[in-house]
């Protein structure tokens, strides 16, 4: 049933990115009088944008919380918890291929952002489905902060090793065309260049993973303009108050004052690392 039901999802999504390339088709042929004029200039005799190399993406959210509901277990907590998500976003990448096949459109999986996403569908899930919501979402039921996984990663306060998470977020890196990525939270540590560089050597030998990126936090202070690593209560040079935080939201570097009360949540949950790493 549980693929019955993405098929018919995947599926939607595809008819939803015919009808919005019908739409831009029609905006397009409006030429330089339309709102796409930029857009449908033409460059050495053909048109800027080319709608017929367009890319339809197809994201992911909440493959943790997923298989959490369906095994009992995250996916970092066994290893037929991982190759059920495996399971999962391999039908994806099939499902999808099939749908580029039938429609003539390119639609690859992607490791959407989904920075507002994955607290608004939390939100609406405890709403509408409180029970089942409950028994898998992340973050403090008390305070709201509540969220989902993000993409196809793991529980951002999985009590693993920064390899070991590298090399099980990698092995769905292939199947993940249009981009994917995995984190390390470095928190207020600052490790040195030569455990930074084997890491990234150990990752680029022994793993499938197509990117990490390495994530510290910072605290800059409004008062005296001053910039220190980690997330403090006040300034350490000048004792203000007046400050903000700022680290990694999901792919950029972002105030934490801006942030959605489930990205909060995340961030009070994320494991740091010093890079002190174990083979």
């Amino acid at each position: 049933k549980l693929f019955e039901i993405l098929r018919e999802r995947i599926e939607l999504v595809a008819k939803a990115h015919l009808q919005k390339r019908e739409f831009i088709a029609k905006l397009l042929k409006m030429g330089k009088n339309g709102p796409l004029a930029l857009l449908a200039m033409e460059l050495d005799g053909e048109q800027y944008y080319r709608l017929h190399r367009a890319t339809f993406l197809l994201g992911m959210l909440g493959l943790n919380e997923m298989v959490q509901s369906h095994l009992g277990e995250e996916l970092h907590e066994s290893s037929n918890a991982h190759l059920f998500g495996l399971k999962i976003i391999a039908f994806m990448k099939k499902t999808a291929d099939e749908m580029e096949e039938k429609h003539g459109i390119h639609m690859p999986l992607e490791q959407t952002p989904a920075e507002s996403t994955a607290y608004r569908l939390a939100m609406l899930d405890m709403k509408h489905y409180p029970l089942q919501a409950a028994a898998v979402v992340k973050g403090n039921k008390g305070t709201g902060e509540i969220y989902y996984t993000n993409s196809t990663y793991m529980n951002v306060s999985a009590p693993i090793s920064p390899i070991e998470r590298v090399k099980k977020d990698g092995r769905y890196h292939p199947l993940i065309e249009a981009g994917a990525l995995s984190h390390i939270w470095l928190g207020e540590a600052r490790p040195d260049p030569d455990s930074v560089a084997a890491f990234v050597r150990k990752t680029f030998t022994n793993t499938q993973n197509a990117q990490i990126a390495f994530s510290p936090e910072f605290t800059s202070c409004l008062d005296c303009g001053k910039v220190t690593r980690g997330l403090s209560e006040t300034c350490p040079y000048c004792n203000s108050s007046n400050i903000e935080g700022i680290t990694r939201v999901t792919g950029f570097f972002s105030k934490i004052n801006s942030w959605n009360k489930g990205k909060i949540g995340e961030l009070h949950d994320r494991k740091r690392d010093s890079l002190g790493f174990s083979a």
